[in-house]
């Protein structure tokens, strides 16, 4: 039993090597035909048809694709991954972006599953009640609204009338750490509520299959309450779909970041990619794209892996 649960791993892992294999490609692919000439773009129009010529054939443009794709993998892998279309080091610039949106990321999730947790286990525990009723109207309104719409919101309420925390830029964890907290606290808020909204609507309906089962039922007949039973007995595996949802909403925390922090001016690495697509850099948002790719691959595997060796009848209680 033990050997099939291991197969079954590193089948998973497999498979999400190949999808990772295939995104790189297709990223590749895409961003080779649709930058279109990029030495018409550096250079202008106006530049001489050697220029022109020469700078292709330094851009690796008139080699094979396939060879193209496997330059790019390899320096993908070996982290060499040259300049941007402005001269600038990638690599040290994503790094120096990429702990930005970590922090925003890290921030929003303890804003939001503390929270998730708390308005689900009271709007089942009661339900039917106002908390309850409450929760609903929070998933419908943020569940429905676009990220900058709930940005701009925060930031009239917060900012222009209450004057709480600044309207946009961002102060490095180094410099001061209060300032760097009331910085990153709405943009994190803003995903923070978004991904709230899913977060609560399946736990509400975990919690409440978990409670409708024989197990509470026979909890009940022991005298615990509706609250002592989502505690102690439904909540663990009913964390389960949450755990299985981490990798998509990793992905979408990065994808929401993207306009969050070009609202906000935070220099993560959302708005550079942002900012990569304006200025048709292609290459460096293939790179940022692969980055999120890897890194919804980690959170992926890592939730199948914990999901296959936990057993959900252990979180069950007295069954």
């Amino acid at each position: 039993m033990r050997r099939e649960k291991r197969f079954r791993v590193i089948g998973q892992v497999g498979l999400l090597l190949l999808s990772l294999l295939l995104i790189s490609f297709a990223v590749f692919v895409l961003s080779a035909y649709s930058s279109g000439d990029m030495s018409l773009y550096i250079l202008g129009e106006n530049a001489r048809a050697e220029n022109h010529e020469r700078l292709s054939a330094e851009l690796g443009y008139e080699r094979p694709l396939i060879l193209r794709y496997i330059e790019f993998l390899r320096d993908f892998i070996t982290l060499n991954w040259g300049a941007t279309i402005h001269g600038y080091d990638l690599r040290s610039l994503i790094v120096s972006r990429i702990f930005v949106t970590l922090e925003i990321m890290l921030f929003t999730l303890l804003l939001s599953i503390p929270f998730s947790y708390a308005l689900s286990c009271l709007a089942v525990g009661k339900r039917g009640g106002l908390i309850d009723r409450l929760s609903r109207l929070f998933i419908i309104i943020f569940f429905s609204m676009p990220s900058f719409a709930i940005a701009i919101m925060l930031m009239l309420i917060f900012s222009f009338h209450l004057s709480i925390f600044p309207i946009s830029g961002f102060t490095p964890l180094g410099i001061s750490i209060a300032e760097n907290l009331s910085s990153i606290f709405l943009p994190s808020l803003t995903l923070a509520l978004m991904h709230s909204s899913l977060f609560i609507r399946v736990l509400k309906k975990s919690l409440s299959r978990e409670i409708a089962s024989v197990y509470a039922t026979s909890a009940r007949a022991r005298g615990e309450s509706e609250l002592e039973i989502i505690l102690h007995e439904a909540l663990k595996p009913a964390s389960f779909p949450l755990i299985a949802l981490s990798s998509s909403a990793a992905a979408s925390l990065f994808a929401g970041s993207a306009v969050v922090e070009t609202v906000f001016s935070i220099p993560g690495l959302g708005s550079l990619a942002v900012s990569a697509s304006l200025e048709r850099d292609t290459y460096t948002l293939s790179i940022i794209i692969m980055m999120i790719a890897f890194f919804t691959f980690l959170t992926s595997a890592s939730s199948r892996i914990l999901l296959s060796f936990l057993d959900p009848m252990k979180g069950r209680g007295h069954g």
